[in-house]
């Protein structure tokens, strides 16, 4: 064959082939440089279970706290009341009935029942 013949025999072949792509037939052949391999089907991975991580409680930070309030007593008292005396039930009775006497007699009533009053 001549160079002629070579060179339109290889035009036809590649007229047909691109004829036959465009048509959507099968095109035969290696694939061109470059061209990625056809996809194949890969299983999916198995599905991962998480397990949460162990439960961790923290101790509580110290607390500080303010001192308890100082307690301070009341103040004394300067002046005190006067003590009443202690009577005995006769001597009640007596001071009671210091009421009954007249105005005049009452404040003497109640001085003699008083002096008999131990402190």
């Amino acid at each position: 064959m001549t160079a002629l013949a070579r060179l339109a025999f290889i035009t036809a072949m590649a007229a047909g082939t691109a004829g036959c792509a465009d048509l959507g037939g099968p095109a035969y052949g290696p694939a061109p440089a470059g061209a990625m391999p056809a996809q194949g089907y890969y299983q999916p991975a198995p599905p991962v279970y998480y397990q949460a991580p162990p439960t961790y409680y923290a101790p509580p930070a110290p607390a500080y706290y303010p001192p308890p309030a100082a307690y301070y007593p009341p103040p004394p008292q300067y002046r005190q009341e006067p003590s009443k005396p202690r009577l005995s039930d006769m001597q009640r009775r007596a001071l009671d009935n210091c009421s009954l006497l007249a105005l005049k007699d009452q404040r003497e009533c109640r001085a003699r029942v008083m002096s008999t009053v131990r402190r």
